[in-house]
Parts: structure tokens; C-alpha cells; sequence
């Protein structure tokens, strides 16, 4: 089960329908018969226990419940191709990057964006990095409340990173970077700030401790370094269990 949740919520659902699915083949095989509209709610219902079982969230379980009958309200309508390829394209554009990484999108609270402001050293002239920024929520935010610092937010989904662009335009000391957080040298930043995902927690922080300069901070939004504990905890509004781990290096 550990590694299951270690899996993006993407893959999981789609474990999840997958499962369901083959379930429903083997009933058939042993010779159960029953209406279409029944093996589209048996489809819903074991896709959603699955969804359950490997920790999706109630939005993603939500959507598990909906799919069935949806493909079923579209088998056979008479749909383009091209309509496919280019749902195709789009969800590419919005979660590919979060495939390759491993990193779901995740979005922080309004409540998590007023207590970062508040973990931001006081001096002028800090630099801020949202590593893995989805639709720039913090970076913009950040960016208005310290017209004195400068925020850098790196995505790594083109859709995301356009929305997260457009949204800090009006900021000048807001930047939004596409590509791979990996690849960013955070030498130059006093506060580094994530909200990803477990599976790349220790090969993030051993990036920030031989970058980052001492007397940096490294925040993590709800999860935890293995075998690090943090200096504060902050709870959060939001998603459960959701809080602010915070390192001072």
C-alpha cells in the first residue's frame, strides 16, 4: 500500500478503473449477465472503494464515480477524432509535467499563503522560490504583500506555468520560470518553499542543504523529510493534515 501512495493521484484513479474493470470481465466470464446500466454502476462502485483504498481524495473519488457513466453517455456518439487528441493534448499540457516528476498539483490555501508571509525574514531584499509553483497562488500573493523582496516561482507543466505567468504579470518582483525545479540553482534564494509530494522529499532536501546558503529556510507544505524533523510545525486550513514544516539550515 506504501508504494501505491507514492504514485501521483492520476496513475492511482486510472490503477483504480483498471482494476474495476477487470473485476467486471471476470464476472462475465463466469457467466453473469446484466443490463448495460448496471455493469456502468458496478464499474463506479468498485472504482470508488479502489479510490478509497489507495488514499485518493474525495475530489478525486468524486470523479472516479462520474467517469463510468460518462463513457457510457458517450460510446457511440458521433464525436471527432480530433476532439479526443486535442482533451488529449490539454491534459498534457496541465498534468504532463507532473507525471514525469511524480508530483501531482497540489494547491496551497489562502490561509497557507498569509502564514508563509509571515515566515518570510523582515530584511529588504529576500529572494523567494516556490519549487513546483502550479498556478503561482503563493508567488503572487507573496509578491504583493513584499513589494521589497523578489519571488520566483519554477513549473514544469506548460498550462500551469502560463496560468501562474498571466497571474504575476501585474507583479514586477514576481518571475515565473518553466522547467525543472532540479535544474534551478538555489544558491541565490533565502526562503525555499514546496508543496509536492512525498516521494521527492529526501532528494529535495538533499538539494536545499548543498545549495542553500546557512541561514536559509526550507518550508515544506504537509510533507515531511524522512528521519528530519522540522524546527516548527504550523497547521493550515485546507486539504487534512495539511501544515507548514519549516528548517532553518
Amino acid at each position: 500500500m506504501s508504494l501505491l501512495r507514492r504514485l501521483p493521484p492520476v496513475l492511482r484513479a486510472l490503477l483504480a478503473q483498471a482494476l474495476a474493470f477487470a473485476v467486471l470481465v471476470a464476472l462475465v466470464r463466469v457467466g453473469l449477465r446484466f443490463p448495460p446500466l448496471i455493469w456502468v454502476l458496478l464499474q463506479a462502485v468498485l472504482a470508488v472503494f479502489l479510490s478509497r483504498w489507495m488514499a485518493l481524495s474525495s475530489r478525486w473519488v468524486f470523479m472516479q464515480a462520474a467517469l463510468p457513466f460518462l463513457v457510457r453517455a458517450l460510446w457511440g456518439a458521433p464525436i471527432p477524432a480530433w476532439v479526443y487528441l486535442a482533451l488529449f493534448l490539454a491534459l498534457a499540457l496541465i498534468f504532463g509535467g507532473g507525471l514525469l516528476t511524480r508530483v501531482p498539483l497540489y494547491h496551497a490555501s489562502r490561509d497557507a499563503w498569509e502564514k508563509l508571509e509571515s515566515l518570510l525574514p523582515a530584511t529588504s531584499g529576500l529572494n523567494f522560490v516556490d519549487l513546483g509553483c502550479g498556478f503561482g497562488g503563493p508567488v503572487a500573493h507573496l509578491a504583493k504583500a513584499r513589494p521589497d523582496g523578489v519571488f520566483v516561482g519554477i513549473e514544469a507543466s506548460p498550462f500551469s506555468w502560463l496560468v501562474a505567468w498571466l497571474r504575476c504579470l501585474p507583479r514586477p518582483n514576481a518571475h515565473i520560470r518553466l522547467g525543472s525545479l532540479w535544474r534551478a540553482d538555489l544558491a541565490t534564494f533565502d526562503v525555499a518553499f514546496a508543496f509536492l509530494s512525498p516521494v521527492p522529499m529526501p532528494a529535495l532536501w538533499a538539494k536545499t542543504r548543498r545549495e542553500m546558503k546557512p541561514g536559509s529556510r526550507f518550508i515544506s507544505h504537509s510533507f515531511e523529510v524522512p528521519g528530519e524533523t522540522p524546527h516548527r510545525v504550523i497547521p493550515v486550513k485546507g486539504r487534512d493534515g495539511a501544515r507548514l514544516l519549516v528548517w532553518d539550515l
